[in-house]
């Protein structure tokens, strides 16, 4: 390749990558921002009971217990555990990329080393997240066959 063309390439390639963490922060922001309403309202929720008898009759409404498991569900579930994982690969796999580029272009071993580093641990990340996927699916299906057999 023609080392001007080559040297275009790189410099796109650390725009995109660049533009693709600006992206992925205002998103960390957004999300941080949905969170900390969610806890607040969350909060407020449960304030409004004067006593812990109140809070028990409230957990043993059909309300209370669909609040617990929306809330249990959305912490400890296993799709959302496979999307975060898929979420912190790819920042990984960007700043990875974007240290071992930059790494390169300034001649210094130690941030391409580094990049190195976190493009294999975001790549792992990012395997780990499929082989969980197929594995829930798998053990979906398998349960959704044994609930038809019964």
């Amino acid at each position: 390749m023609d080392p001007m063309m080559q040297s275009q390439f790189k410099e796109w390639f650390v725009m995109l990558v660049a533009w693709g963490l600006v992206a992925w922060v205002a998103y960390l922001a957004a999300s941080m921002i949905r969170r900390k309403q969610k806890n607040d309202m969350q909060r407020a929720l449960l304030d409004k009971f004067s006593s812990a008898h109140d809070f028990a009759e409230f957990m043993q409404s059909p309300a209370g217990q669909k609040y617990v498991l929306n809330f249990a569900d959305e912490m400890t579930g296993p799709f959302n555990s496979i999307v975060n994982a898929v979420k912190i690969g790819i920042v990984l796999l960007f700043a990875g990329a974007a240290l071992v580029a930059s790494g390169q272009r300034h001649g210094m071993w130690f941030v391409d080393t580094l990049g190195m580093l976190a493009t294999c641990v975001g790549a792992g990340f990012l395997v780990s997240a499929a082989i969980s996927y197929l594995l829930y699916r798998r053990m979906k299906s398998a349960d959704s066959q044994s609930t038809r057999k019964a």
